[in-house]
């Protein structure tokens, strides 16, 4: 029952991906990419969800260190940019309903329940952002012993 809901969970990611990738005017090629980071992205995210025993904020980092070394090699390899896969892929793991639930509770007054909304979806969105950081670091530090590599062999006769 625990695959078929994250294969679910996958799959719908990747519709949403897609969807994005579209409105962004990617080329069709790479829609389909975008859309299998996308779903592999919101795979992990819902393998890793707190029902398991892992914090939302983790589940969110994992999620985004998934989408974003993906990213990174389907980038190396098909030659564009890192964000042509990047931005789709993280689409679903957006905080954009806790964001929402914490504006609705400061306007209504409820700031009780604003504050610990806000500051889950801060976390999420932060850990977000320093998987990609980490991610994009450690790829250009491996891209760049890969090129001093092809150097050295290319000057040995």
């Amino acid at each position: 029952m625990f695959l078929v809901e994250v294969l679910k969970a996958a799959f719908l990611g990747a519709g949403a991906s897609a969807a994005l990738s579209f409105c962004l005017n990617i080329s069709r090629y790479d829609i389909a990419w975008g859309a299998f980071v996308g779903g592999i992205g919101w795979g992990v995210y819902t393998m890793l969800i707190p029902d398991s025993g892992v914090a939302g904020t983790e589940s969110f980092f994992w999620g985004a260190m998934a989408v974003s070394v993906l990213s990174e090699i389907l980038a190396y390899f098909i030659k564009n940019p890192t964000t042509v896969y990047l931005v789709p892929g993280l689409l679903p793991l957006v905080p954009g309903g806790g964001m929402f639930q914490t504006m609705r509770a400061a306007v209504t007054g409820d700031l009780a329940k604003a504050l610990p909304l806000g500051l889950s979806a801060l976390l999420s969105a932060g850990a977000i952002a320093l998987a990609i950081a980490l991610t994009s670091s450690l790829g250009r530090i491996i891209r760049s012993i890969i090129k001093q590599y092809k150097k050295r062999d290319k000057k040995i006769p």
